[in-house]
């Protein structure tokens, strides 16, 4: 059986747009007032505007060409997403982990590393 996403989904179809198109302040309206992310090996604790401008730098560096989530759960009170960030020099992985806060979904956990391409390859 093949399962569609339905109305509801974790990632809000405004923030994968803004993922996709590289637009940094888009992705900002969905971020908490302090988050932490991880991007390419380097770990930040950091306020929402802060954020958005390492957002800047990464699109700035990495041209995206699109955004597609390919996994969303639950664990605990969280909700999650795992996506592929494709770009002019190659895919990123992107996890994503919200909280609900006034009815509105927010990042407090936003992390992009480079795709392996040994990641897929089973292991004999």
């Amino acid at each position: 059986m093949l399962l569609l996403p339905v109305m509801g989904q974790t990632v809000p179809p405004d923030l994968a747009e803004a993922i996709g198109n590289g637009n940094a302040n888009g992705m900002s309206l969905f971020f908490h007032q302090s988050l932490e992310m991880t991007i390419l090996e380097k770990d930040y604790e950091t306020s929402k505007s802060h954020a958005t401008r390492i957002m800047e730098d990464f699109f700035k560096t990495h041209k995206p060409t699109g955004f597609e989530v390919s996994f969303e759960g639950t664990k605990e009170q969280s909700k999650y997403a795992i996506g592929t960030l494709t770009t002019e020099g190659g895919n990123f992985r992107v996890n994503l982990f919200f909280l609900k806060r006034e009815d509105k979904r927010l990042i407090y956990y936003l992390s992009i590393e480079k795709e392996s391409s040994h990641e897929f390859i089973p292991v004999p």
